[in-house]
């Protein structure tokens, strides 16, 4: 077989190694989402991928291998989102603002990265005295709200004070956008979502003594 040929080959068994992963990482995202992480099999997943046991495990060492490669994406997804805008924000109220908008388009447009990375389970899994893999890139989302807003804000500002700041917008984006998804259009969620979150806006700038 010539250089050529074998390097035909060799591509076309990326690409098909590659289709077949992509295909795990989206059943596994169906699976996990619908019965949660915890609930989901390595057998559910596969047969929702219509693939044998032995081929998920040419891709991913376990199951929470693939729970970790999910939580990375999502989170760098919604980092993407955060970190779009037509203009940066003025003010700290517009940033705020900015954040929310954030969650919310990406809760609507990635509703399962969304639902995935705000499971309670797995959420509780970060408070355990043995932290994994999971908690780099759910460390990573927290420091990218830190440092949108860190620039509004006075040095004199405790990092623990803005650290409870970035797990607040996460509650409240979490709490509310999950919710409201329930039995709620896109459009009466917009509208409902204004006053609250004017409200817990200013809430967050009277915590920061602005």
């Amino acid at each position: 077989m010539g250089k050529k040929s074998l390097k035909t080959k060799v591509s076309r068994m990326q690409k098909r190694a590659r289709k077949t992963r992509k295909k795990l990482k989206m059943a596994a995202l169906d699976v996990f989402t619908e019965k949660s992480v915890d609930a989901a099999t390595v057998e559910e997943i596969t047969e929702k991928a219509d693939v044998g046991k032995g081929t998920l495990y040419q891709h991913f060492e376990d199951k929470e291998e693939i729970v970790v490669t999910l939580v990375e994406e999502a989170v760098k997804h919604l980092i993407d989102r955060i970190r779009s805008y037509e203009t940066v924000p003025e003010t700290l109220d517009g940033m705020l603002e900015h954040l929310l908008n954030a969650h919310y388009h990406f809760s609507v447009e990635a509703r399962e990265e969304f639902l995935l990375l705000f499971q309670g389970k797995l959420l509780l899994r970060l408070e355990s005295d043995t932290l994994d893999e999971l908690e780099e890139p759910y460390m990573r989302y927290l420091e990218e709200i830190e440092e949108q807003v860190s620039s509004y804000l006075s040095p004199r500002i405790a990092a623990i004070k803005i650290r409870r700041l970035a797990c607040a917008v996460a509650g409240f984006a979490f709490g509310f956008f999950s919710f409201a998804a329930i039995g709620m259009t896109t459009e009466e969620i917009e509208s409902s979502i204004q006053p609250l979150r004017r409200t817990f806006v200013n809430s967050l700038c009277t915590f920061l003594g602005r």
